[in-house]
């Protein structure tokens, strides 16, 4: 179960970027993130009412709390290093350097600290799969363009590259410290209690953003986006759920080599529902995380 719980947060991780990219151009990264956090947060809470789990809530250890708590800030923080990254470098430099690091020291520290001794499988597909996102975001130097036409900021560029892939660096070290401390909060606690709590302590933050930074506020750019947004945070809620049951049923190196294979998905998807041209580089790095999954399930 845990192995499919992993595979359907990629997937659901990847559509929720489909969706996302749809909204208008006056929705700025906040905003969406703010969405997702609050509304994402009242599904968690009417999911945890139905099923009968929403007083687990408040009955979880203090420990697991705070080690989820915990989690969901350095996941956060990583999150808008992230964006700073991307806005400093390109997509494909700073994706491939997250994700391929990030694969790297989460399976190590789940092998030093949790005792998860990595397979084979989870070792050959990892490589694989950061192979897969490596030709997802390979973009071919056009030399066309190389002439005495560039611009000041092009000039700049590779400091500015060196600057987008050190926080990208950073970015992985978080999220790997976040994954950590779920795998750690996640013990003894109920998986829907466990999403709640993943999705509050960001939700509280962003009030604050709100408060402080009035142009944050998606009130200012929830019309002729409602729909999007909503949906946006509804996945976004469905993502950290199957998070937690991945990490609840399977072992944490499988679960961070499966949610991994979200770029292939959002390329394959973004072809189908938005049209968009597919290179023989992404089909090539699709074929790679392909042959990734298999290789972490068969050999597990």
């Amino acid at each position: 179960m845990g192995e499919l719980a992993a595979l359907a947060n990629a997937v659901i991780w990847a559509l929720t970027g489909v969706v996302t990219k749809g909204i208008g151009k006056n929705v700025k990264p906040t905003h969406i993130v703010a969405a997702q956090v609050w509304i994402g947060l009242i599904f968690l809470l009417i999911i945890g009412l139905i099923i009968g789990q929403l007083n687990e809530l408040f009955q979880m250890q203090l420990r697991s709390v705070l080690f989820l708590a915990g989690g969901a800030l350095v996941n956060t923080a990583g999150s808008l290093v992230f964006w700073l990254a991307l806005s400093r470098s390109t997509v494909s430099k700073v994706y491939p350097t997250t994700q391929s690091i990030f694969i790297s020291i989460s399976v190590l520290s789940g092998w030093l600290f949790l005792g998860d001794n990595p397979q084979i499988g989870v070792i050959g597909g990892a490589g694989l799969i950061i192979g897969g996102v490596i030709l997802l975001n390979w973009q071919p130097d056009d030399r066309s363009t190389e002439s005495t036409e560039s611009s000041p900021t092009e000039k700049r560029k590779p400091r500015g590259d060196y600057i987008g892939i050190g926080l990208g660096v950073a970015t992985s070290f978080l999220w790997a410290g976040g994954f950590l401390s779920t795998i750690i909060g996640l013990e003894e606690t109920p998986p829907v209690a466990a999403a709640t709590i993943r999705n509050l302590v960001p939700a509280i933050l962003f009030i604050g953003v709100a408060i402080a930074f009035p142009s944050a506020r998606i009130t200012r750019v929830f019309k002729g986006n409602g729909t999007r947004l909503i949906l946006s945070a509804v996945l976004f809620a469905v993502s950290a759920l199957t998070f937690v049951l991945a990490l609840d049923n399977a072992p944490p190196g499988m679960v961070v080599v499966l949610i991994n294979t979200s770029p292939m998905w959002a390329v394959l998807m973004a072809a189908i529902l938005l049209r968009e041209r597919l290179t023989r580089y992404a089909l090539g790095g699709a074929a790679l995380s392909v042959t990734g999954i298999f290789v972490t399930l068969a050999f597990r």
